[in-house]
């Protein structure tokens, strides 16, 4: 069963023979936010977006209900609510799994808001102060904590915005809406983030630093993670927009587990060592073997 974590705003993984996934589904944003993943990369990328027919879509994804039963889906992009179709992909595989969206909250929500279940689908807001109106984005994220799909807004660490946690935390936080910090991934003014976070900076990202299977999000990057025993391939995988599917989304590694659009796709039997220097994104909490019985212990997520 799936349940909302009060604190986070997010769908709790608690059978822990489900399988998920993080779907970009598509290399495609109506934001040129400096700290994206695809910052400058958008034209280069958008060759690998495809765009099934929604019948098409829901068929694939039925081949995951009938081979592992109920999934969790995390949908992210580029921005998820521009992809053509995104109300009715969502109402149909809503039916079968459980899913957390991730957006910017920059399109109406209206519909979505009347046409889909909050006990099956969840919404991540994001908040980006270089592309949005805070007021606009104030009223949508109350209107989602009004329906029930999410309790909370997120916001990122980058190292120019950390000095506005305090003043946008005041307003969230004013108006019943949690507000959770992640850190930032990357390089600014010739340092690397986050290892390069200053004191100053920690401090300011304390008490409101998100977290993932209640594992804080890193301010110092974690290292002990290569060789170890890791579930991401064989309980969760990364969907890429052309259906490559990886075996995790941060590692950078792109470690093929094979192509969703086949009818054939089959997510692997065993877990297998990491091979990657971090986890940017945090699967480590829920997917790295602990000990003999860590397969079932670790598949646990919020």
């Amino acid at each position: 069963m799936y349940v909302l974590s009060r604190k986070e705003g997010k769908l709790a993984l608690q059978d822990k023979s489900r399988v998920s996934f993080s779907w970009d589904i598509h290399y495609k944003c109506n934001y040129r936010c400096p700290y994206c993943w695809w910052h400058g990369r958008w034209q280069d990328l958008s060759k690998f977006n495809k765009y099934p027919a929604i019948k098409e879509l829901v068929g694939y994804w039925t081949n995951i209900y009938r081979k592992y039963g109920p999934a969790h889906i995390e949908v992210l992009g580029g921005e998820p609510f521009i992809y053509p179709g995104f109300n009715e992909l969502i109402s149909e595989l809503s039916k079968m799994h459980t899913l957390g969206i991730t957006t910017n909250l920059s399109v109406d929500i209206g519909d979505f808001s009347c046409r889909i279940d909050p006990g099956r689908v969840k919404v991540m807001p994001t908040f980006h102060p270089y592309s949005a109106d805070f007021d606009s984005f104030l009223i949508k994220a109350l209107l989602l904590k009004q329906k029930g799909f999410s309790e909370s807004v997120y916001y990122l660490a980058y190292p120019p915005q950390i000095k506005f946690i305090n003043f946008y935390r005041e307003k969230f936080t004013a108006s019943g809406i949690n507000f959770l910090v992640t850190t930032f991934w990357g390089r600014y003014n010739d340092t690397e983030y986050p290892a390069g976070y200053k004191d100053e900076e920690k401090a300011a990202i304390e008490g409101v630093l998100a977290r993932r299977c209640n594992e804080e999000y890193q301010v110092t990057p974690k290292k002990d993670f290569k060789g170890k025993l890791c579930n991401a391939g064989r309980y969760y995988g990364g969907i890429h927009p052309d259906g490559k599917v990886v075996r995790c989304g941060g590692s950078g590694l792109d470690e093929a587990v094979g192509n969703f659009f086949d009818d054939n796709f089959a997510l692997f039997d065993k877990p297998l060592p990491c091979a990657a220097d971090s986890c940017k994104c945090n699967e480590w909490a829920f997917l790295l073997e602990k000990d003999a019985s860590a397969g079932k212990q670790n598949h646990e997520r919020q």
